[in-house]
């Protein structure tokens, strides 16, 4: 659609550089005065049109439109489905459902409206696939590796792409499965489920780096519903984010108030998706865990001082309040 309009405006374009041309060449005599007149205008007209021109490039260059904006809404076409549409976004199935309150086994109907969740839960920027793209010539073209783009996406490599998707391009060293040692030595951690009695000391990164798949399911266990007892994997970047946090607060133990709710208020809540905990460090001060939160890239972070806790999340732009009504 884009590269059309840019055809036209460049056409249009040279149509006036034409026309202004012309103009110039069949002037009269008695017409020669204004010359000058004219053919300042023609150019100052072309100016515009240039400038136009480069504004929309650059308005409507890869990745620099928010999926968020891109993907918001979908209006279902004919012989769509679930499936379908969720394997177009790169999102799961049954994410789609949550947020749109519906089932698999429904069928979805004509021109209906859903709400696409939002997928970019790792740091990055966005592409929009071309006719002839492979995952591998985008890699190549942003030096990156087909296995980061497909992990970014929630997709295979041997994935074929459909012209006009959108996927996410990760930032280098965003991958949240592995972290930089830094030489030194990483250290189990000790978490306890406020309310609960569990407690469990867990390693989350191997020394290589490389997340530790264990100890992620015991911590999203303990992290786990209330209600019920329901269990959802945490998300990886927030598993990062909580690394990060006991790094700053060294041989101190994270006391989990809630992690994953399954019946979270509003179909965009982080605890919904495995994305959110909130929590205290015993021995340090709330707005000091805050304030290290909001360093974070890509994070949301609320302060409930009456609380005595901290809200920390996984999202795709950073965001930070302070709530004293609970």
């Amino acid at each position: 659609m884009f590269h059309s309009f840019s055809v036209f405006l460049n056409i249009f374009i040279a149509q006036n550089v034409y026309n202004t041309r012309g103009f110039k060449f069949k002037l009269n005599k008695k017409r020669q005065m204004e010359k000058k007149s004219y053919t300042s205008s023609g150019i100052k007209y072309i100016s515009y049109l240039l400038f136009f021109t480069l504004f929309f490039t650059i308005l409507f260059a890869d990745g620099e439109v928010s999926a968020r904006k891109q993907r918001k809404i979908h209006i279902v076409q004919k012989g769509e489905s679930i499936a379908s549409i969720a394997d177009f976004y790169g999102v799961s199935q049954r994410d789609l459902c949550e947020m749109n309150k519906i089932s698999t086994k429904k069928p979805l109907r004509l021109g209906q409206k859903l709400k696409i969740p939002n997928v970019l839960r790792i740091s990055g920027k966005t592409y929009t696939v071309k006719q002839g793209d492979s995952l591998s010539s985008i890699a190549a073209h942003y030096k990156r590796t087909p296995k980061d783009i497909a992990h970014a996406n929630k997709i295979s490599v041997t994935t074929p792409l459909q012209a006009g998707r959108v996927l996410l391009i990760p930032d280098k060293n965003s991958n949240a499965t592995v972290i930089s040692p830094k030489g030194k030595k990483l250290e189990p951690i000790l978490f306890l489920r406020v309310r609960m009695g569990d407690r469990a000391r867990l390693k989350l990164y191997h020394d290589n780096g490389k997340i530790n798949k264990t100890s992620v399911q015991k911590l999203s266990y303990l992290a786990r519903d209330k209600h019920g007892d329901k269990v959802k994997r945490l998300n990886f970047r927030l598993v990062k984010m909580i690394q990060l946090v006991s790094e700053k607060f060294p041989d101190k133990a994270i006391e989990i108030i809630s992690g994953y709710r399954s019946q979270a208020g509003g179909n965009e809540s982080q605890h919904a998706f495995g994305r959110a905990l909130d929590f205290r460090i015993k021995g340090v001060s709330g707005k000091s865990i805050w304030n290290f939160c909001k360093t974070i890239k890509n994070s949301g972070c609320g302060y409930y001082p009456n609380g005595g806790f901290v809200h920390m999340d996984a999202r795709e732009k950073n965001a930070s309040w302070v709530d004293t009504s609970r």
